[in-house]
């Protein structure tokens, strides 16, 4: 007769080969130069305008994208939010 709990445990054990072979890396190693977070989004007839803040090692900067085009360069947090502003209030397309 065989043991259902020993079935059981066999049938349902977690399977780490999924795992072999993974590196984990230097923490300092993996982690992305740059990170792009939207802190504004709004939509108007060009469609949707966003404020994209780039966080850095050294820093943020900001620009605008406009249907997930980047339409500005990077530039200061305030310039950023009044030139999506002045997308949002009628730009020239």
């Amino acid at each position: 007769m065989f043991d259902k709990y020993a079935e059981h445990l066999q049938d349902s054990a977690i399977d780490n080969s999924r795992f072999d072979g993974f590196d984990r890396g230097d923490l300092g190693n993996d982690e992305p130069e740059n990170i792009e977070i939207v802190i504004g989004r709004m939509r108007c007839w060009h469609g949707k305008v966003e404020i994209v803040e780039v966080s850095t090692l050294t820093g943020s900067d900001y620009y605008v994208r406009v249907n997930d085009r980047m339409v500005t360069e990077l530039m200061d947090r305030d310039r950023a939010i009044r030139v999506g502003r002045w997308w949002v209030n009628g730009a020239a397309a």
